[in-house]
């Protein structure tokens, strides 16, 4: 992992732009980056230092968080559309085996829109710099979510967290390194429980389907 991030940095450090866009999609689909590091690492070594505020967001906006955040959402296919495309034919055909149907999936989806919508859930998790996108994309792509609702919105929240953590790379300079890797411990540790917690979930819901079909 630590030579993977120290490629990463220098590639961020010497290709600027063109890295952001690399760094993006690679930390979507292909290995464990910590995500907070793509951003903030942005923030620290493509920013001219120092400036004012203004002038330091618009730069942060334009040389980190755009090409980021077009690239992340196109990374986030692989898991969404995976889960899409791929979640009906499995729990169809193994769902049985652990007492979940596909129909009991539709009804969870349909409670959980009644109390917030897709794209406010979507946009509220993904603005979260410790919350892994990934495990959004899964969840989103299980539950069906349509793609002209969950790619604008991922995209819209994706330049929000990378604002937030290219300006904190660009505040702390090089020194943001230890920080992006302690956000990664809670990063994991957030997607066990978030599994976790969906799992539970899903286990409440089969109880009480169960009990209103039975």
């Amino acid at each position: 992992m630590t030579e993977i991030l120290d490629l990463i940095l220098n590639l961020i450090r010497t290709n600027g732009t063109l890295a952001m866009l690399f760094g993006g999609f690679v930390e979507q689909i292909i290995v464990p980056i910590p995500s907070p590091i793509i951003t903030m690492a942005g923030g620290a070594f493509l920013i001219d230092n120092p400036q004012p505020f203004f002038p330091s967001i618009l730069q942060i906006l334009t040389r980190v968080s755009l090409p980021y955040s077009f690239a992340a959402t196109i990374g986030t296919s692989l898991v969404f559309l995976l889960a899409y495309f791929g979640g009906r034919p499995i729990i169809e055909k193994f769902g049985s085996k652990i007492g979940v149907s596909w129909k009991l999936i539709e009804k969870i989806r349909t409670d959980f829109q009644k109390s917030i919508s897709d794209e406010l859930f979507i946009f509220i998790s993904c603005i979260i710099p410790v919350v892994p996108v990934s495990l959004i994309s899964a969840f989103c792509g299980a539950f069906r979510t349509p793609p002209l609702k969950f790619y604008p919105t991922v995209f819209g929240a994706l330049i929000v967290r990378s604002l937030i953590l290219g300006f904190i790379g660009f505040q702390m300079g090089e020194t943001f390194i230890s920080l992006a890797h302690g956000l990664d411990k809670v990063e994991s540790l957030l997607t066990i429980i978030g599994a976790l917690i969906l799992l539970g979930f899903l286990y409440v819901k089969r109880e009480k389907w169960l009990k209103s079909n039975s």
